[in-house]
C-alpha cells in the first residue's frame, strides 16, 4: 500500500526539479549585450538606453523568485549538515541530472537507500518551510 503524501509535497518537489531552469532564466535576465547595433537608425530617443541598469532591474516573476530562493536556502542548509557533499551529490543526480533513482544515487554515494530517502525527505521539507508551505 502506498504512503499518502501531504498536498505540499509534490509542489516542493517540483521546485527542486525546476531549480536549474530557474537559475538559467535568472542568469539570462541579468545578461547584457555589449555589441553595438549596426543599424542605420540611431538607438537614442526611445527612452532609457542604459543596458546595464536595465539588466539590473529585470527580475523573475514573484512566484519563481520565491521558489528559487526557497531551494537556495534549502541547499545552503544541506551544505551545513553532516555528509553535505554526499547529500548534494544525491540531489544533483536525482533532481537535476535525472540519471538515477534514489536507490541508484545511494549506491553511487555509498550510503543505504533508507538514509538517502531520509536526506531527500529533509531536503523537500526544508524547501516547503522556506517557501512558507509549512
Amino acid at each position: 500500500m502506498s504512503k499518502p503524501r501531504f498536498p505540499w509535497w509534490s509542489y516542493a518537489r517540483s521546485m527542486a526539479y525546476r531549480y536549474p531552469d530557474l537559475c538559467a532564466k535568472e542568469k539570462a535576465l541579468r545578461d547584457t549585450t555589449i555589441t553595438p547595433s549596426y543599424g542605420g537608425t540611431p538607438g537614442g530617443g526611445r527612452g532609457r538606453t542604459d543596458k546595464t541598469a536595465d539588466a539590473a532591474l529585470r527580475e523573475l516573476p514573484e512566484v519563481n523568485r520565491r521558489e528559487l530562493e526557497a531551494v537556495r536556502q534549502a541547499l545552503k542548509y544541506i551544505s551545513t549538515q553532516k555528509h553535505a557533499d554526499e547529500r548534494l551529490r544525491v540531489i544533483n543526480l536525482y533532481y537535476w541530472r535525472k540519471t538515477n533513482t534514489l536507490y541508484g544515487a545511494a549506491m553511487k554515494v555509498g550510503f543505504h537507500e533508507q538514509t538517502v530517502k531520509e536526506w531527500n525527505r529533509e531536503f523537500i521539507k526544508k524547501i516547503a518551510e522556506n517557501f512558507g508551505l509549512l
